[in-house]
């Protein structure tokens, strides 16, 4: 992209800031439309990815992360429902306060402005970006990655013709296929308010050196469950299997299993049977890998005080969980880990934006400031404060 290119993205962004929530709505609505028309080319050029990936080496996790089908375009259209539901918050008073003279502030919610998304693999991730950055009213400069490039070029003919049909600027979402392009814009502080990276560590890694405009990311995932000695066993194996099995390559998906010890010769080779029944390969004192597959460690400890110490020094800070009756032990797990996310009693493969009622999620961010967890519409908003006065002057 060249600088009078995402000069003018800056500038529809201004133009999308002034747009009414039913005109954001209606891009969604031409989305969803445009999205479902072209199953039959979204899959085909998926299929062609596919191909390119298994000859290019991919791994088994990236590949699995590639593939769409019918059932995960109807899901995208679903999401894109889900977000056109949902209130985008803009030009909602935050705070507002009269002071004694008669000086009224407010704080307003308004976008961003315009955000850079970096992203691998998944080509849904093209639509849910488009879909919460025009809702929330902020443009969008996308980075997918180029083994999902087929895939993700009809998605953006669909977010043009969307753009178009809503009266939308055109250069609201801009789409950029070359990775020699991504420094460049990592350097644009005055043309980008925030870049989100989504991908491996490497990738995340290499973004976070090289901006200088403030990131949103998670640098790695994968997590830990607990299962204390007052735990229903039942309830802990059915967690334990959703949360490896259900999508073992998926950054919420469960990499070490933390066990009392007064259970452990009970529930251990029960659990262990139920695991290799469904395909996982139990790995022994590996603590810090993201799996991304059907692997998973096993983890034995004396009380919650020590699961608590063993998983902080191996949390990624992403997930983590616990199985547990008793409330005491819950409280203080709850209370001793310091995660985006900390799941009692359910699988963290619920650590999700449209799990948790976002409608989708531009990704999980591991860090501390502005946004924690599932990035949605309210963490695609920022504020500024409006001063109105009668004349009133600084003494």
């Amino acid at each position: 992209m060249t600088t009078q290119q995402v000069h003018c993205t800056r500038e529809a962004s201004i133009a999308l800031a002034q747009t009414t929530e039913s005109t954001r709505n209606r891009f969604l609505e031409h989305l969803m439309d445009c999205v479902g028309n072209k199953q039959r080319e979204l899959l085909k050029a998926n299929k062609k990815d596919i191909m390119h990936a298994a000859k290019a080496g991919l791994s088994a996790p990236m590949v699995a992360r590639l593939r769409l089908d019918a059932q995960g375009i109807h899901t995208m259209i679903q999401r894109i429902e889900e977000v056109k539901k949902l209130d985008s918050g803009l030009g909602s008073i935050r705070e507002e306060k009269i002071t004694a003279d008669g000086l009224r502030i407010r704080k307003v919610s308004v976008p961003l402005g315009v955000i850079f998304v970096i992203y691998e693999a998944r080509p849904e991730v093209t639509i849910d970006v488009a879909a919460l950055c025009i809702k929330s009213g902020n443009a969008a400069i996308l980075k997918g990655g180029s083994e999902a490039l087929q895939t993700n070029t009809v998605l953006y003919q669909c977010i043009e013709d969307a753009l178009h049909r809503s009266a939308l600027h055109p250069d609201t979402v801009r789409f950029v296929t070359k990775r020699s392009e991504v420094p460049y814009l990592l350097k644009q502080s005055g043309y980008i308010d925030l870049v989100i990276a989504r991908g491996g560590y490497d990738l995340v890694k290499a973004v976070r050196s090289q901006s200088t405009i403030p990131v949103l990311s998670h640098a790695a995932g994968g997590a830990r469950i607990y299962v204390d000695k007052s735990a229903d066993l039942l309830m802990a194996r059915k967690i334990i299997i959703n949360a490896k099995v259900s999508k073992s390559a998926a950054c919420n998906s469960l990499d070490t299993i933390v066990i009392h010890e007064n259970i452990a010769a009970a529930f251990v080779p029960k659990i262990t049977s139920a695991l290799k029944a469904s395909g996982v390969e139990i790995v022994e004192h590996d603590w810090d890998t993201e799996f991304l597959g059907l692997r998973v460690s096993i983890k034995t400890v004396q009380n919650v005080g020590k699961a608590v110490a063993f998983i902080r020094l191996h949390s990624k800070g992403h997930s983590e969980g616990i199985v547990a009756e008793d409330q005491k032990v819950i409280d203080f797990f709850v209370q001793s880990i310091d995660a985006a996310a900390v799941f009692v009693n359910c699988s963290t493969r619920l650590h999700d934006g449209y799990v948790f009622g976002l409608g989708s999620e531009m990704g999980i961010s591991t860090g501390k400031l502005h946004a924690r967890g599932p990035v949605g519409l309210k963490e695609l908003t920022t504020y500024k404060w409006e001063v109105y006065g009668h004349g009133h002057i600084r003494e």
